[in-house]
C-alpha cells in the first residue's frame, strides 16, 4: 500500500477502503479489496461491496446519514475523535474518498482522484463535495461510513496538518510511494506504543544516540552512499514511526541497530552493486 493516484476512475471504492485500513495499520492492496469488493468498470463500487471487503479485514463500516453540511461535519467530527477513518460518498455519489482527521478546523483527507491524494480542506469545502442533491425530489444528504475494527489496534496512524503537508510536499515523493515497505521494514523492529510500555525509547531518541554510528559504519564499509542520502533515508523511517507511534525495547538495542544498518546497506548494494568479496 502507498500513496498514489487510481489509475481508472471505476477504482475509488478500493482506494478509499485502502487508505482507511492503513490508518489502523492493515495494509491491502487496492486489487485484493476491488476483488473482494466486486468492483467493476461499469458499475464501480457500492456501499454493499465496500462492507463485504471490510469484513474480510475483520472491520464493519457503520453508516451515518445528515441533511444539512452542519450535522454532518458534526458526525464526522465525531467519529474521527474516536480514531475511526470515514469513507465518504462525494461528487453527487460519484466518488469515494476517505477522511483520516480534523485538526484545527480542517479536515486531512485522501482522495485517490487526485495527483497529490493527501488533501486539506475545510469544513465549508468538505461539504460542498459531500452534499448530494436527489434530482427527483430534491432531497438533500451527506452520507458516510464509519470505518471500525473489530479487535484491538495495535498501531493506528495519526495524521496531524503538519505531518499531512509534509507527505504532500513533492520532494516527499518517495516517502509516500514507498510507505508500506517503510513501515513493514519497521514494525520487524519496533513495536507500537502501548499504555503498558515501559524500558522503551521512542526512534527518534534510537537515531539520536545512534544514527550518525550508522551512517558513518555503511557509507565507510560500501563507499559509494553519501551520508546525506543515508540520512534521508532514516528521516523517512523516522517519519513514519512518529505517525504511527512505534517505540523500541531497551534490551532490543542492539538487534534494532543490526536491523537497520543492515537494511541501509542493502539499500546501498541494490542501488550502487557490489564486487564479490571472500571468494
Amino acid at each position: 500500500m502507498s500513496f498514489y493516484p487510481q489509475p481508472n476512475k471505476y477504482q475509488c471504492g478500493p482506494f478509499a477502503l485502502k487508505y482507511a485500513l492503513v490508518m489502523l495499520g492493515i495494509f491491502a492492496s487496492e486489487k485484493s479489496i476491488a476483488k473482494r469488493a466486486g468492483s467493476t468498470w461499469w458499475f464501480g463500487t457500492d456501499e454493499i461491496g465496500l462492507s463485504r471487503a471490510a469484513k474480510y479485514y475483520d472491520c464493519r463500516l457503520k453508516y451515518f446519514r445528515r441533511e444539512t453540511g452542519k450535522d454532518g461535519v458534526k458526525a464526522l467530527m465525531q467519529h474521527l475523535k474516536k480514531g475511526y477513518p470515514c469513507i465518504l460518498s462525494v461528487d453527487n455519489w460519484e466518488h469515494w474518498l476517505t477522511v483520516i482527521n480534523w485538526q484545527q478546523g480542517k479536515f486531512i483527507l485522501i482522495d485517490s482522484i487526485k495527483n497529490r491524494v493527501i488533501n486539506i480542506y475545510s469544513a465549508g469545502q468538505l461539504a460542498r463535495r459531500w452534499k448530494y442533491l436527489d434530482p427527483d425530489d430534491d432531497f438533500i444528504s451527506y452520507d458516510g461510513y464509519a470505518l471500525i475494527p473489530n479487535f484491538k489496534i495495535k498501531t493506528r496512524a495519526k495524521f496531524t496538518l503538519a505531518k499531512a503537508s509534509y507527505v504532500m510536499h513533492a520532494k516527499n515523493k518517495e516517502l509516500a510511494k514507498h510507505w508500506d515497505t517503510y513501515f513493514n521494514d519497521l514494525i520487524s523492529i519496533c513495536k507500537p506504543r502501548t499504555a503498558t510500555s515501559i524500558h522503551t525509547i521512542s526512534f527518534g531518541e534510537f537515531l539520536r544516540r545512534y544514527e550518525k554510528m550508522i551512517i558513518q559504519e555503511v557509507a565507510y564499509w560500501h563507499g559509494d552512499p553519501t551520508h546525506s542520502e543515508l540520512k534521508k533515508i532514516i528521516d523517512k523511517m523516522e517519519f513514519i514511526a512518529n505517525v504511527y507511534n512505534l517505540v523500541i525495547y531497551i534490551d532490543e538495542h542492539k538487534k534494532a541497530l543490526v536491523d537497520i544498518t543492515s537494511l541501509l546497506m542493502m539499500y546501498a548494494c541494490g542501488k550502487y552493486g557490489m564486487d564479490e568479496i571472500y571468494h
